[in-house]
């Protein structure tokens, strides 16, 4: 979007968008990467699941929301590129931060199974 564009050319110095109007729009809860909103909707879910469960080990195949599963796989391999630092990786300190809060477990066992 073009609050985004200008967010982004701000940061470099480039444009037009004041500090005032970026509040304004974080404080109607605009979302400036389009990706932390799916992030976000996926975290919630996680957290319901862990209601559910007790834990946050949702299988990879999770029949009730497949793309749950495949989520925190992403978010677990993720976090081993940021820590190897030999790929690129979407995780950054503040999703780890919520993740850890939650529970999350970051390396699971491979022997593991689940009933």
């Amino acid at each position: 979007s073009r609050q985004r564009q200008q967010y982004s050319d701000m940061k470099e110095g480039r444009s037009v968008m004041t500090a005032e109007r970026v509040d304004m729009l974080n404080s109607l809860g605009f979302t400036w990467k389009l990706r932390d909103g799916y992030w976000h909707k996926m975290l919630d879910d996680l957290k319901e699941y862990k209601e559910r469960h007790g834990d946050c080990l949702v299988p990879q195949k999770y029949a009730p929301n497949p793309p749950l599963g495949r989520w925190v796989q992403t978010q677990r391999t993720a976090y081993k590129h940021m820590l190897n630092e030999r790929k690129q990786s979407s995780m950054t300190k503040e999703r780890i931060f919520l993740l850890n809060k939650i529970g999350f477990v970051w390396q699971i066992k491979k022997s593991r199974s689940r009933n």
